[in-house]
């Protein structure tokens, strides 16, 4: 088994690598996202899930910092950097096209039921045209309902949001809010704080 080849994209798939090796295997393993976030969380708890499915025979060591920025970690893991990651289709717009239905608006109000869909959905239609490539990709899953945040005024309006500066993840929402007329900007989650605390955007 090639460990290189395993990435989450975005996130886990418990007991996938039970019984894999008899010698001890260490995965190398990456996240951009602080200890505390969830997705970070969930890996570590992926990681556990391996380790006690293998009775220890597969362990994670988890890096002390991002092997890459967020929108390169696909590649990284592809390239060998890191063994198991995960990252967002929407980081590098173009690339990952049939993922995008995943990012349409008012799919569900759950993040649980809209990531099983989606699982249910790539294993069966996406997974087979090869876009992830290079990879094995362990799990998908989208969040829930998606909320406007702003530090300087409220939007209860299409006409309030065309006002102001907003940082987008990608994907179909950047393309929607521009089909709208916001100004929106491309840049991962990592960066949010700094572009609102100094106020270079305004949600």
């Amino acid at each position: 088994m090639n460990v290189r080849q395993l990435a989450i994209v975005p996130l886990f798939a418990t007991g996938l690598l039970a019984g894999v090796a008899q010698a001890q295997t260490v995965l190398q393993v990456s996240t951009w996202l602080p200890p505390s976030h969830g997705a970070t969380m969930a890996q570590n708890q992926w990681c556990e899930a391996v380790e006690k499915g293998t009775n220890g025979s597969v362990k994670c060591n988890l890096l002390a910092k991002a092997v890459s920025a967020p929108p390169g970690t696909f590649d990284a893991i592809r390239d060998g950097l890191a063994d198991v990651s995960y990252t967002v289709d929407g980081y590098t717009p173009g690339r990952f096209v049939f993922t995008q239905v995943a990012e349409f608006p008012f799919l569900g109000e759950s993040s649980t039921a809209t990531s099983v869909a989606y699982q249910r959905i790539y294993d069966k239609y996406f997974a087979p045209l090869g876009e992830h490539r290079g990879v094995k990709v362990l799990g998908v899953f989208t969040h829930g309902p998606g909320i406007i945040f702003t530090v300087k005024q409220p939007v209860s309006s299409a006409a309030d949001a065309a006002k102001l500066k907003f940082r987008i993840g990608g994907g179909n929402i950047n393309e929607l809010s521009k089909l709208m007329g916001w100004n929106t900007t491309l840049k991962p989650a990592t960066d949010s704080f700094e572009l609102l605390s100094t106020g270079v955007m305004d949600g």
